[in-house]
């Protein structure tokens, strides 16, 4: 009998889900599972429970903890996964902490599997005992168009954006002298260090206050993590607004298309489109776009998001951070440009010299960049791996229980 694996695909405004459901489960299927796909709500969670019951499958699997089912044992809720003795798969598509208040109730949990997008998440989750493995994002290339030969737009920058003052303005009004002080500070810190995880800048940083201030925000992590967790989100999405908003102000002799919503006074050479926001909408747009400047959040260290991949293959040449991340998928300057996030000269310098100097040279990078992710960074390839996880849990989990004076095989020794 087929190993079986249920895809659990939940409500995504963005349409990003379900891109990536579908591009797995077709090719978990095509490695020799049974696959099903459920859509909870809230009325049918009951029949999907029995439905699950029925199926009894080896593998459930969701994007962000959010597909996540529990149900009722010794009058307590715990992860469905837990009763059954089933494995969850759970694909984290930004950084964990993000979603910590669903992490903290399946903490004991050993049912779980978590997957990130960055080797500092899987660093962070194994730091609490949990088990992980890296899954970087992927395209699913049926998703985009031919390329387009003649091009509608010089240059797309993709938001969110908010003016970081505002974000100031709202802090001090909750937070005390000290707190401000430090939330700014560590986001200003992030903001010049994109390889800098907010986690590790956290502690660096507090190190630096008086001995009072620092158990004050030990205490404040230990006995309110959820809330703490919130705290460092609030100074992550800070720092990633800053940078965002100064490679905007920063850029003056080019049109900039903005692609979702930007809260705050732009100038006259930046172009809102606050309503593409869809993956469809997006990917449309970047097709017709001859650059595309991309900012990371800052909750991606030392990782690629989904949203590179997207633009890379949209045959656009694609502006991203300076990091070592980058080099492991794409070849600086063959395949995609990279920037220091701080430098508005080299930032406006490589748009100018892509967009008017050297068009032939930004074209060939781009048809470059998006062979490359048609290649190797397709849905397709994330999922063979996520099959080879899989094929490796159940051949650990079938492993009789062998002797350990058994001497091992010449074939097996190092």
């Amino acid at each position: 009998m087929k190993p079986r694996v249920v895809f659990i695909k939940t409500p995504d405004p963005r349409g990003i889900t379900d891109s990536i459901i579908e591009g797995l489960s077709k090719t978990i299927a095509a490695r020799d599972f049974e696959v099903k796909v459920i859509t909870p709500t809230k009325d049918n969670i009951q029949d999907l429970v029995n439905e699950l019951m029925e199926f009894k499958p080896l593998f459930t699997f969701d994007l962000n903890l959010d597909g996540l089912i529990y149900a009722e044992q010794d009058g307590k809720k715990v992860p469905l996964a837990d009763i059954v003795g089933n494995i969850h798969i759970t694909w984290f598509l930004d950084d964990p902490m993000l979603h910590y208040a669903k992490i903290k109730p399946v903490i004991s949990s050993n049912q779980i599997l978590y997957l990130t997008i960055d080797v500092e998440h899987s660093q962070w989750l194994g730091s609490m005992g949990k088990n992980v493995a890296f899954l970087a994002p992927g395209i699913f290339p049926t998703n985009f168009p031919p390329p387009v030969q003649e091009k509608e737009f010089d240059v797309a920058f993709i938001g969110p954006v908010t003016d970081p003052t505002i974000i100031e303005n709202g802090w001090k009004e909750r937070f005390d002298e000290h707190i401000y002080g430090f939330a700014v500070e560590l986001g200003r810190m992030i903001y010049r260090n994109p390889d800098m995880p907010i986690r590790y800048a956290s502690g660096y940083l507090l190190s630096q206050f008086n001995p009072q201030f620092q158990q004050a925000i030990i205490n404040f992590q230990q006995e309110k993590d959820q809330e703490f967790m919130a705290f460092l989100s609030e100074i992550g999405i800070y720092a990633m607004n800053l940078r965002r908003w100064n490679i905007l102000e920063s850029i003056e002799d080019f049109d900039i298309n903005v692609l979702g919503p930007v809260n705050g006074e732009v100038k006259e050479n930046i172009i809102v489109y606050e309503d593409v926001v869809k993956e469809k909408d997006v990917i449309s747009f970047l097709s017709k776009t001859k650059i595309t400047l991309l900012s990371q959040p800052p909750f991606l260290p030392s990782g690629l998001g989904y949203t590179t991949f997207n633009a890379v293959a949209c045959n656009t040449l694609t502006m991203i951070e300076e990091k070592l991340s980058a080099k492991s998928f794409y070849q600086a300057d063959k395949e995609i440009v990279t920037y220091h996030p701080i430098d508005s000269v080299e930032i406006e310098g490589k748009i100018a010299y892509y967009l008017e100097e050297n068009p032939m040279e930004r074209e060939a990078i781009a048809k470059a960049g998006r062979d490359r992710t048609f290649k190797d960074h397709t849905i397709i390839n994330r999922g063979e791996f996520l099959a080879n996880i899989m094929k490796d849990l159940i051949k650990q989990a079938s492993k009789p229980e062998e002797s350990e004076e058994k001497v091992p095989d010449k074939d097996q020794i190092n």
